[in-house]
This record gives structure tokens, C-alpha cells and sequence, in this order.
């Protein structure tokens, strides 16, 4: 039975804990048409999770799935086909991936870091995007910084990079005590705005520049507070790579072809990306510069960013196992 999502929450240590590293069930491998548990590793169809509103995902893998790349480097490896599965959020993922119900998937680093220390089995292959940004915002009328914000409340989705940002921002200006953390997905977020139910709203790429667009006031980004912005990683099953050797090579190699190919035209990619996510050209442009693409499958300023993820969430006791970065990614990425 899907369990009922718990709403609003505080900042307290057991709560925030509660909040980060909690799950919705409707993950698991039974709500996922197409996904079954029952595909094991050794299945030619490799099912990959993703996070977003859009029907494909975008970013380099994305544009190398839609353009062929991807399954042109997988085939040798006796992989035929991917089938992709969009989820709101990371905790919703990760429960896939326990599920047995996914054998890949794309999302942030805070819920991949939390799902590898509660004992998820998959290893990093690779980063699609460095450098996300949030978007922090109040309704029209509402406080002008994050100072006023004590006492108040901030909508986030749960478990998310956004979260992290939240909390690391609260933690900056001393009011992790003083200010309440509401889990809401992106999608309810200019509504909340708009009733003046919440004080502030963190909103991820895309959302974020398309609200303030819309006239909501950004008071904070995290573009602002370098260590407190996001990675979106590549993640795979240990029992993916063991039965198919060479898997993260072959992923750095076609995400290369299409980062090539987005170089040589770019507009191209940007209305696929607007295509598949439903969000305006200019917005998906604000959200996703190309420098956010790198072409390395382990990027320096990525690999830094992780560990600014783990140390922060070890030292708030969000997360009790520590483990090393290098151990976690695949080395003939």
C-alpha cells in the first residue's frame, strides 16, 4: 500500500533526517508500467530512471539516446534497447533502484550520496550536469531576504539537491531552528506562491527562471553559495556492470559524441530539450548552459561538489555511513 507523504515538517535534526532520506512507495516495482524486478541484469533492455517532468530525458545523455549515440556504444555490450522512466523526485528513484526496478538512472548527487550509504549497490559512471542552480522564491508580496525568513516557512522537494541547498542556506544565516521545511514537489510550488502559504519556494533548473519570469522575487541562489550548488549524476546497478563490462566507457563515449554534436549546433539541442521538458527555449537555456555539460566522465569541479554533498550531510548526521568517493566510481569510465 502507497504510504501516505508527510507535510509540513521542521527543521529539527529527526525531522530534516526523516525528511531527506524518506521515500514514497509508489516507486516501488509494481506502480511501474514497463519496469519489471523480475528484468535482471542480464536482460537486453537496460531500464533507466530519471528525474523530471519531461517524456525523455535531456542533458548529454538525453540528446545521445534521442540521436542514437547511446545505443551505437551499448550494442556491443548486448544491449538492444533503453527504456527511460521519468520519477518527481530522488527518494522516488532510489526506491526504484531498491526495488530491483531499475538498472540505471539520473539524478542528483544528494539522494544518489544518501542512497549509497544507506547500502544501495550501484557505482558512479559518470556526471551529466555540474554546477545546477536553485532558485529561491517568495510571492510577490512577500519577504525581500532570507533574514526575514525566520519563523516562516520554505517549500523544497524533499531529499532533492534543492534541499540540501535549503538547509546548508539555513545553516549559513543561523535559522535552522527558526524556519519550517516543507516538502512539496516543483509542481505545486507557484500555487503555494501564489496562495501565500509558504514564505519562500526552492525551486530546481527550469522552474526556477520560468517563476521568476512570472514575476516571483528570487532573494538567494545558490550560484551565490558555489559549495551549496548541484550535480546531476549517472549511476548504474552493480549487477548492470558486472554483467556488462565496459558500460561506463561506452556511456563517456556517446555522451561525447553528443556533447560534439550539440557544439556544432546548438539550437538543435535546445529545442529538443524545450520539446521533451515543456519548458520555454530561453528558460531551458538559463537553466542548462553548455558549460554545464562536461565531457570527462568525472569532472574535477563535480568530484569536488560530491564531497562538499557528503561532508555536509555526514556533519548534519543526515546520513550515518561514510564511504569514499573514489571507491564509488567505476575507473574505465
Amino acid at each position: 500500500m502507497k504510504p501516505t507523504l508527510t507535510t509540513p515538517s521542521t527543521t529539527r535534526f529527526a525531522t530534516r533526517r526523516r525528511l531527506l532520506l524518506s521515500a514514497a512507495g509508489a516507486a516501488a516495482a509494481s506502480a511501474l508500467p514497463g519496469f519489471s524486478s523480475a528484468q535482471t541484469a542480464d536482460s537486453s533492455v537496460l531500464r533507466l530512471g530519471y528525474i523530471g517532468p519531461g517524456k525523455k530525458p535531456a542533458a548529454a545523455t538525453g540528446w545521445a539516446l534521442q540521436k542514437g549515440y547511446l545505443l551505437r556504444e551499448l550494442a556491443p555490450l548486448g544491449i538492444k534497447d533503453v527504456v527511460t522512466r521519468n520519477f518527481p523526485n530522488g527518494p522516488d528513484l532510489n526506491e526504484a533502484f531498491f526495488a530491483g526496478a531499475l538498472d540505471a538512472g539520473i539524478y542528483g548527487d544528494t539522494p544518489a550520496i544518501v542512497a549509497r550509504a544507506r547500502g544501495l549497490e550501484t557505482q558512479l559512471i559518470g556526471f551529466d550536469s555540474v554546477g545546477l542552480n536553485v532558485w529561491l522564491l517568495t510571492p510577490r508580496n512577500g519577504v525581500r531576504s532570507v533574514k526575514e525568513l525566520d519563523g516562516q516557512s520554505i517549500g523544497v522537494a524533499r531529499g532533492s539537491y534543492m534541499h540540501r541547498y535549503v538547509l546548508g542556506l539555513l545553516k549559513e544565516h543561523g535559522l535552522q531552528k527558526s524556519v519550517k521545511v516543507i516538502h512539496m514537489f516543483p509542481r505545486d510550488g507557484e500555487a503555494a506562491l501564489d496562495k501565500g502559504v509558504i514564505a519562500a519556494f526552492a525551486a530546481q533548473i527550469d522552474t526556477g527562471p520560468l517563476l521568476a519570469a512570472r514575476g516571483y522575487p528570487v532573494i538567494d541562489q545558490a550560484e551565490q553559495h558555489p559549495k551549496l550548488r548541484g550535480t546531476s549524476v549517472i549511476v548504474a546497478s552493480d549487477k548492470l556492470l558486472a554483467a556488462r563490462p565496459g558500460l561506463a566507457g561506452a556511456w563517456t563515449r556517446a555522451r561525447r559524441a553528443a556533447l560534439a554534436d550539440i557544439g556544432r549546433d546548438s539550437e538543435a539541442y535546445y529545442a529538443f530539450h524545450a520539446e521533451v521538458s515543456g519548458f520555454p527555449v530561453d528558460v531551458v537555456k538559463i537553466s542548462h548552459p553548455l558549460s554545464h555539460f562536461p565531457e570527462v566522465a568525472y569532472p574535477p569541479e563535480g568530484v569536488a561538489l560530491l564531497g562538499e554533498v557528503k561532508s555536509f550531510l555526514l556533519g548534519e548526521k543526515l546520513i550515518e555511513r561514510d564511504f569514499a568517493l573514489d571507491s564509488w566510481r567505476v575507473n574505465d569510465a
